[in-house]
């Protein structure tokens, strides 16, 4: 056995102990997490059933003449989500690949193993595929299984999407790996003002032209739909059918063999796994030769003292939060601080900046036919995507903040500080930080909206509420499934708590929208009989989400706080 499986087989037998060590869990926090991934799972499927089936039925006038187009409509939505698919997994895996290959602890003693600079990237690049794509293989069967259930898919369907996904998620996991291995090598030579004006300028050219793509005012310029809304479902759509797009290759080829097609799905599944093993190959050799000078550089960049933290913005942190007590000031700071000297979690929020840019850029007042009726659902879808972006928000800064103070939390148990007080102002520090980005999302998407008062109000009172309910949850279940052992904030979000908080994250998000669809909805369709009914039923809306917000935000805190309290460091 050589070095690199000698890598791989230890790799698995601590996946093993880690699959082990879940029988040493509480019973009962066990059966919450399967009990709600299944739900979530059942939940998913049944819902990407139904819109199928709903699909299957549109018919539009053409000519005089009515044409069902369900089945286009479900082609290019496959493509649609391969291709959002793909551009996820690039920006996911640019950044875990830094975490891992180069933030990880385990990194400095491998490279004294008998590992090469090849074996040891490709064997960390394997643990990059699988923690950036465990995600979308859960989220994605459902949707798989759903297609093939509706369109009479044969049984070589299914077995056609499995041989898929492997070199579709190695695809982005390599593109990402190099564009990371090349940052890092060049990153100690540039100046960071070079690197915030490249971002931006990327940025900003990214939300321009998804903005002109986006664009809903091109509506009616389409003929064969004739419907606004589908004409920009054809315009969008479009631009993922390009033969240049692996996630074309991967839509084509589960597309054909549904059919029957088994030869020409087979020549998109062979291309795709060509290329994916070209793609590799090429990671691994750069990696080869570039992969260690840029590790010992940024090691070495690292133990420079840098004048810029000493006198600039973090230099003056703690001056800026001088109305903040003690010892909360001091923790607020040393968070901040620890933050921005992490490439990695910057990147991410850089692209949240970007993703909320793009989805601001994007929105326009448009009349449309059937007016309200399809104002007030993309209204309630926008109140959805945006408590969506709060709870990515909250899972993937918030959760690990607890984790991230790693084996020195036993000092904070020596400090003349309580257990109490750290959690309370990492909570606040999240309620803070969040509702700074969330709530001026939710008003400046709104206003291009031209949502009504009512509807305004219900946004802006559910993202205020949500802020406090997701941060207390993440914030909690952070404390009651600490992982003081890892520093890779990515691992800890993958584990059993990270889940659990992602799981009952989307089941709150559901309950809270889900309320203020249907209230809405039925004063559309004006299903209120009388004036006062309304308002009866819209105030049980408010109690119900407001109820439903304390619990999430309270119970989690009090229990995170008893099990630390509890805890021997």
């Amino acid at each position: 056995m050589g070095p690199l499986g000698a890598f791989f087989r230890a790799k698995l037998r601590m996946a093993r102990h880690s699959v082990a060590s879940v029988r040493r869990e509480s019973k009962l926090k066990v059966a919450v997490v399967s009990i709600a991934t299944v739900l979530l799972w059942v939940g998913a499927y049944g819902a990407f059933h139904a819109g199928f089936h709903w699909l299957q039925h549109i018919d539009v006038g053409v000519s005089n003449d009515i044409m069902n187009i369900g089945e286009i409509v479900m082609l290019r939505l496959l493509s649609v989500f391969a291709l959002a698919l793909f551009l996820m997994l690039i920006f996911s895996n640019i950044l875990i690949s830094f975490s891992t290959l180069y933030r990880a602890q385990e990194t400095s003693y491998l490279l004294q193993t008998p590992l090469s600079h090849r074996e040891l990237f490709l064997g960390r690049f394997a643990e990059c595929v699988v923690f950036s794509s465990w995600a979308s293989a859960f989220l994605g069967s459902p949707l798989i299984l759903a297609y093939g259930r509706i369109t009479g898919a044969p049984l070589a369907f299914y077995f056609a999407a499995l041989a898929v996904y492997i070199p579709f998620v190695t695809v982005p996991a390599a593109l990402g790996a190099i564009f990371t291995i090349s940052l890092v090598r060049v990153y100690p030579r540039l100046p960071r003002g070079a690197l915030a004006v490249a971002a931006a300028l990327l940025a900003a050219g990214l939300a321009f032209y998804l903005r002109d793509t986006f664009n809903t005012a091109r509506m009616a310029e389409d003929t064969y739909f004739q419907s606004k809304a589908l004409s920009a479902f054809g315009a969008i759509s479009t631009q993922t059918q390009s033969p240049w797009l692996p996630s074309h290759w991967a839509a084509q080829s589960l597309i054909l063999v549904s059919r029957g097609q088994y030869a020409d799905g087979l020549f998109y599944i062979l291309l795709l796994l060509s290329n994916a093993l070209l793609i590799v190959w090429l990671a691994s050799e750069l990696a080869q030769r570039m992969y260690y000078p840029g590790w010992a550089s940024l090691a070495g960049r690292e133990r420079k003292r840098l004048r810029w933290f000493t006198f600039g913005v973090l230099g003056h942190t703690e001056r800026l939060m001088a109305w903040a007590p003690q010892p909360a000031r001091a923790l607020i700071v040393k968070d901040i601080k620890l933050f921005w000297r992490e490439p990695a979690q910057w990147l991410q929020f850089i692209i949240f900046f970007g993703i909320m840019a793009v989805y601001i850029a994007g929105l326009r007042n448009q009349e449309v036919p059937g007016a309200p009726y399809y104002r007030s659902w993309i209204a309630c879808m926008n109140i959805g995507a945006c408590t969506l972006i709060l709870a990515t928000l909250t899972s993937r800064f918030v959760f690990p903040l607890v984790s991230l103070e790693g084996r020195r939390f036993w000092v904070l148990g020596l400090a003349p500080i309580t257990f109490r007080q750290v959690v309370r102002q990492k909570f606040w520090l999240s309620v803070a930080t969040t509702s700074a980005f969330t709530i001026g999302l939710i008003v400046l998407s709104c206003i291009r909206l031209g949502v009504e008062p009512l509807v305004f109000f219900l946004a802006v009172y559910s993202i205020i509420i949500t802020n406090f309910a997701l941060s207390g949850l993440a914030v909690g279940l952070g404390s009651l499934f600490p992982n003081f052992q890892e520093d890779n904030p990515a691992r800890i979000v993958s584990g059993m708590g990270g889940t659990l908080n992602f799981l009952l994250s989307m089941g709150y998000i559901a309950l809270v929208v889900g309320a203020q669809t249907v209230i809405i909805q039925w004063r559309v369709l004006e299903r209120f009989t009388h004036p006062g009914s309304f308002r009866w039923a819209l105030t049980g809306v408010l109690v119900f989400i407001t109820v439903l917000s304390a619990v999430c935000a309270i119970a989690p805190l009090r229990l995170g706080l008893m099990h630390l309290d509890r805890a021997e460091f």
